[in-house]
């Protein structure tokens, strides 16, 4: 977990006193100095009953600021020149993909609880003058960058680091409107055709496929609201439903869950389908929505970034809620 505090003694000790009063163990810590601030980056260990938000409220609590919590894995309390070295042998030796170690270091998976305000960007150079980029949901620190730069070099210089030709992408001219029973047999092919990490992503169960017809008719017409498709040529290759009341608790939150297809994901659907959510629930009277997902979810934080809002990452349970104002939407214009 990460968090910002002013550049002055004794902050740490308050962390470290608050950490001990909620019997939550600090193993490993690095400082990167941002002056007049500083960032610190903590693993911790705790009871299993404490949750990210506590954990983020703890440290909130103690004065930090920008508080980030992010499950680690298990070299997360090795100190960072180490992990540097062995990864350095790791892509000469093992033959592993740096940009995949790197993101590994840099630990680019979506944080469970955060206030997130877009991906951070890092490029970094190869020998031959191509950029290898990096982003994530935490900002990057200037160690951090200058890490990652290193270690390029170097295993750059040792010429394994040979980037791959990208295809040239397509340009679709997609349809973001709200779906209808004539629908039904779109949005049931449209699942069939999305792979089993998707489904289970969007829905948070396993789901058993071919789709029932009733399942399809809620998926166009849901009970307490309306569904979104994202519609190129003939196809319906994203389907989102926004509902309110759904969360518990929370009777007068809007709740938007969406899928694109895997084959026309990174095309920025996900952020129609956003931004047109985000425009029918103010219609109805909405100051927020939340989105739900199985997990961290880095492909909706970057639709969710992409379509200009500043969120709310919090996990709860299995699920990842990602909450954003809607102040400064436009209603859809009604006839």
């Amino acid at each position: 977990m990460r968090a910002t505090f002013p550049d002055r003694p004794g902050l740490l000790g308050r962390v470290a006193q608050a950490c001990g009063d909620a019997d939550v163990n600090i193993v490993a810590m690095q400082v990167f100095s941002t002056r007049p601030t500083v960032t610190d980056e903590f693993v911790v260990e705790g009871d299993d009953g404490l949750t990210e938000l506590a954990l983020a409220g703890l440290f909130t609590e103690a004065g930090g600021a920008e508080v980030s919590v992010t499950r680690a894995d298990g070299d997360a309390h090795l100190d960072a020149p180490t992990r540097y070295l062995d990864a350095v042998h790791e892509v000469l030796e093992g033959g592993r993909d740096v940009e995949e170690v790197l993101g590994e270091l840099l630990a680019i998976a979506p944080p469970d609880v955060a206030d997130y305000a877009g991906h951070d960007v890092l490029d970094l150079r190869r020998r031959n003058g191509s950029t290898l980029r990096v982003s994530r949901a935490v900002p990057f620190t200037a160690v951090e960058r200058a890490r990652a730069q290193a270690l390029l070099s170097l295993v750059s210089d040792a010429g394994v680091d040979v980037p791959l030709i990208a295809p040239s992408p397509r340009h679709p001219v997609p349809l973001v409107r709200v779906a209808g029973l004539a629908d039904i047999e779109a949005v049931s092919a449209l699942h069939e055709r999305c792979s089993v990490d998707t489904l289970y992503t969007r829905y948070q169960v396993p789901l058993r496929m071919p789709m029932t017809t009733r399942m399809a008719r809620r998926l166009v017409t849901p009970e307490h609201g309306i569904a979104l498709v994202v519609q190129v040529g003939l196809d319906l290759v994203g389907h989102g439903v926004l509902e309110r009341g759904v969360l518990e608790g929370r009777p007068d939150d809007h709740v938007f869950q969406l899928l694109v297809e895997d084959a026309w994901q990174g095309r920025g659907f996900g952020t129609l389908l956003v931004k047109q959510a985000a425009r029918h629930a103010k219609t109805d009277g909405a100051e927020r929505l939340t989105f739900v997902s199985a997990g961290s979810n880095d492909t909706l934080l970057r639709a969710v970034g992409a379509a200009g809002f500043v969120a709310r990452v919090e996990r709860h349970d299995a699920a990842v809620h990602v909450t954003v104002p809607l102040s400064g939407v436009r209603a859809v214009e009604t006839a």
